[in-house]
């Protein structure tokens, strides 16, 4: 259809080139562009884009009529102007948000009570009787309105114009930005918690620094809200995907969408569309019945597949449900005793047994059909998810469905971490990995000749990590019973960390390390700290890593 729609505005285009119609061309050549975008689905179908053509379709119609008027020998009082339209067309073919077409002065002067519907057409007509002129000159000249009323209609519609306007600003001057608003807050952190501060006693000043510091703070929201995007367009790429999935596989399924309008870091768009993308395949090929099978369990023929975003607190959290048949966790559980991941007499909740389809181990080649087959590469998901810092989990009924619920951070360009001390040095450790904070009794700690020191925490027998060790620190604390230890949770495995000291909670502006200093294992970047001190953010998958190295 789309093609059949593309030839006439390339026919067109042509023409006007031929003719040396500079508007009429530039006005095909973009609807065009716009079409062959669509074509080859880099821009989605939607009823706005199709309202855009329908547009430009109207526009060009009109401006070889007003052509063929010309040619014939009536007068036309003035050309009709499209630069509005085109500029719509460029938005469009950007992906940008496309600004609503602004309501016609007729309809204002009709929702306003000034004229009615009768007296609109036949003003309309009046005006195109030659000399054609303008609808407000006509509706003036026939007493039909006063100047006053159609001044007022004219900035009304102005001012629509100028609502759904947009700036284009290229996106590293927003990141050198957001840059810039994070070495503030820094810098007033540094101020707030300066001893010089304190010492002075004056709390006009103190009252004064509170006030800068809540300005910044509004500042670095306000900023970090320009670099955010709706959702909208990763959707409708997901819902393209179920379509393209049903047809393929022969599964009947109804695509529906809540919080379309949920803004994300336009920086993660990129990174989150392979994990969503991964848990649609896995909800259609797996987690849906055939249409027959669903009618045999009570269900419509057709199924459906739910896509929802919503902000709360910090994060944006994407579910992704079906009403499938669900995870069988009998079935599930005795899979992962085979692959020896659980042992018989592990009590595991629902929820444990719902993870288990993460672990790397629960895949295998074989495919039992009784479990909805979510664990296939479930384990990369939950990597991808939690290399974004991100939190997965995951809600299943049998027979009724499966949800899987995914919180991100609303940037990337700000981490929540919990800071520790090692020695003389500081580092910051990612809250959204931390299980636990424990100090342990002398009888947890286990130390086998030959193999590595354990701790046993709630029953698990959990490797230990001495930081010191992996960064070469003389410790303050190197007993386990003396020092704090952290449990953290990697792509992989749990370990508990030992270090002497943590020094509190703060949200901190990450820094990039530079590429001298970026492929260094267990360091995901920098940040400078409130007091002043430089901090390096740890990866505690990089952390097991080196420690199983060494």
């Amino acid at each position: 259809y789309i093609n059949a729609i593309f030839r006439p505005f390339h026919s067109v285009k042509g023409v006007a080139s031929f003719l040396n119609l500079g508007a009429i061309r530039t006005l095909a050549h973009d609807l065009e562009t716009l079409l062959d975008k669509a074509r080859n689905e880099a821009l989605p179908v939607t009823p706005e884009l199709i309202d855009l053509i329908l547009d430009g379709s109207d526009t060009l119609k009109a401006m070889i009529g007003q052509l063929r008027d010309e040619l014939e020998g009536r007068e036309v009082t003035e050309m009709l102007d499209a630069s509005d339209l085109v500029r719509r067309i460029k938005l469009a073919e950007q992906g940008a948000e496309m600004p609503k077409q602004p309501k016609k002065l007729g309809t204002i002067l009709v929702e306003e009570g000034v004229i009615n519907e009768e007296e609109l057409n036949k003003a309309l007509e009046r005006s195109q009787i030659p000399p054609a002129r303008k609808l407000g000159q006509t509706l003036i000249t026939e007493g039909m309105a006063s100047p006053k009323d159609v001044s007022r209609a004219l900035r009304k519609q102005a001012q629509q114009v100028t609502d759904s306007s947009t700036i284009r600003v290229d996106i590293k001057k927003l990141d050198d930005l957001i840059d810039m608003v994070g070495e503030l807050v820094i810098t007033q952190s540094m101020i707030r918690q300066s001893d010089t501060l304190a010492a002075l006693g004056d709390r006009k000043l103190v009252r004064d620094i509170s006030q800068l510091a809540s300005i910044t703070s509004e500042l670095q929201r306000s900023s970090t809200v320009l670099r955010m995007i709706p959702i909208k367009q990763t959707f409708q790429r997901m819902s393209r995907l179920v379509r393209d999935l049903s047809k393929n596989s022969g599964k009947l399924i109804n695509v529906v969408t809540v919080g379309e309008d949920t803004e994300i870091d336009r920086n993660m768009v990129d990174e989150i569309y392979n994990p969503l993308v991964h848990m649609i395949r896995n909800a259609v090929d797996h987690g849906m019945e055939m249409p027959e099978d669903r009618i045999r369990a009570g269900k419509p023929e057709r199924g459906t597949i739910k896509l929802k975003a919503f902000h709360r607190g910090g994060n944006i959290v994407i579910e992704i449900s079906d009403d499938g048949r669900g995870l069988n966790r009998e079935k599930i559980r005795e899979k992962a005793i085979r692959n020896g991941l659980i042992s018989p007499g592990d009590a595991l909740t629902d929820q444990e047994v719902n993870r288990l389809i993460l672990l790397p181990g629960f895949s295998t080649a074989e495919k039992i059909t009784d479990i909805s087959g979510r664990g296939v590469g479930m384990d990369v998901v939950k990597q991808a998810v939690e290399k974004l810092r991100g939190k997965m989990d995951i809600q299943s009924a049998e027979g009724k469905g499966t949800t899987f619920v995914t919180g991100f951070p609303l940037t990337m360009a700000i981490i929540d971490g919990m800071i520790v001390k090692v020695g003389g040095e500081r580092y910051i450790l990612p809250t959204v990995a931390i299980r636990q904070l424990i100090r342990p009794d002398r009888t947890a700690y286990n130390c086998i000749v030959g193999e590595a020191e354990t701790i046993n925490v709630m029953g698990r027998l959990l490797p230990l990590v001495r930081l010191h060790r992996l960064f070469d620190i003389e410790p303050v604390h190197a007993n386990p019973w003396e020092a704090t230890l952290v449990v953290m949770e990697g792509e992989k495995r749990s370990k508990c960390l030992l270090v002497d000291e943590i020094l509190g909670k703060e949200e901190v502006v990450i820094k990039n390390l530079g590429e001298g200093l970026k492929r260094i294992k267990g360091v995901s970047g920098g940040a400078i700290l409130g007091d002043g001190n430089v901090g390096l953010i740890l990866d505690p998958e990089g952390l097991f890593e080196m420690a199983e190295a060494n």
